[in-house]
């Protein structure tokens, strides 16, 4: 299975209540709201996302040349992950998980806890560089503008010194990926997502409680509208 992130260039802010029958303010087509114009910040690190508010959607603004956003592809999920433990072993002088933990939550875990240190990042609450991708990369959460902006500065800084190993393909991917933190900083509004369907048996996420399916009910005599979050399959009969 291959991976990818979902990039949008610069997004804005789609105020007030969100009916089921959405209209984009610019467009004037109907929006339909999804997972990926969500944003949503793990309970432990709600600073990811950081320039954009917490349960609100957004829409994508497009550019002059009429580009908003693309799916920025990170090949098959296996590699990347080998990918990004090279990558903490590269930043951290050699150090590496003894085995990789088949659940991926405890495995973003376990990586980004290899590049904590105290004493060489105090400014950070010892957070190293690339934690907040190592740790969030593919869980669904939005990386606000401030963290693009950050990651782009790891990228550029190890980039540098991965520049020794010539072509390679770990320096190669450091480069790829590197270039869709950047452009999302560029405007200061966008924002970077591993897109996926949510359900509730995963972690628990800020701002999904507010806005995380919406759809349309009947409700006696009259049709109502409320936010409905699917359990499981079965659920979704009610439809």
């Amino acid at each position: 299975m291959k991976a990818y992130f979902a990039v949008s260039l610069a997004t804005k802010k789609i105020e007030g209540r969100y009916p089921t029958n959405l209209v984009d303010p610019v467009t004037g087509k109907r929006f339909p709201p999804d997972e990926n114009n969500l944003v949503v910040a793990p309970p432990d690190y709600p600073q990811l996302a950081e320039g954009l508010e917490i349960g609100a959607l957004y829409r994508d603004v497009s550019r002059p040349d009429g580009c908003s956003g693309f799916l920025h592809e990170l090949g098959p999920l296996d590699d990347y992950y080998d990918w990004c433990e090279k990558l903490a072993s590269f930043v951290t002088n050699g150090k590496s998980l003894k085995e990789r933990p088949i659940d991926k939550i405890e495995w973003s875990n376990k990586l980004s806890e290899l590049v904590v240190d105290m004493e060489g990042y105090p400014g950070t609450e010892g957070r190293g560089p690339f934690w907040e991708l190592l740790r969030y990369g593919i869980r669904g959460m939005t990386f606000g503008p401030a963290v693009c902006k950050k990651l782009t500065h790891d990228f550029r800084t190890w980039g540098y010194a991965a520049s020794s190993l010539g072509n390679s393909d770990f320096s190669y991917m450091l480069r790829h990926i590197g270039g869709a933190f950047r452009v999302a900083s560029e405007t200061g509004t966008g924002m970077i997502r591993y897109p996926w369907q949510w359900t509730q048996d995963m972690e628990p996420k800020l701002g999904i409680e507010k806005v995380a399916k919406l759809k349309l009910h009947n409700h006696g005599r009259e049709t109502v509208t409320r936010l409905y979050y699917p359990a499981s399959v079965d659920d979704m009969k009610v439809f």
